[in-house]
């Protein structure tokens, strides 16, 4: 998993102990990494491209960003059809991933 996306992942399960965090990060590290090439490739190209933005706006403020669970929310709402559906990749993987840890879930 990229840094971004691991970073992405840390923001969407924000609120959760960092034992659930760790062990759906991993999950969703393993979602990730059985994806097609062609596919994985897009995903990694965006979070690439939406992390150097994060990093360089920080960086043209001369301080820190605002924090990454802005980001999230703001790339949530872009007017950008890829930059929302970014957001909203990661999210269903995270979904995915809390109900198959869930115990008693998977049936």
């Amino acid at each position: 998993m990229l840094w971004f996306e691991r970073q992405v992942v840390l923001a969407l399960t924000d609120g959760l102990d960092d034992e659930k965090q760790a062990a759906i990060a991993a999950h969703v590290d393993g979602a990730l990494g059985a994806m097609p090439e062609h596919i994985r490739l897009g995903v990694g190209v965006q979070s690439v491209a939406l992390g150097a933005w994060t990093r360089g706006r920080g960086a043209l403020w001369g301080r820190r960003s605002p924090g990454l669970d802005v980001d999230v929310a703001s790339f949530e709402v872009s007017r950008l059809g890829p930059v929302r559906q970014y957001v909203r990749a990661l999210r269903y993987l995270v979904l995915f991933a809390e109900h198959e840890l869930t115990p008693g879930a998977g049936g």
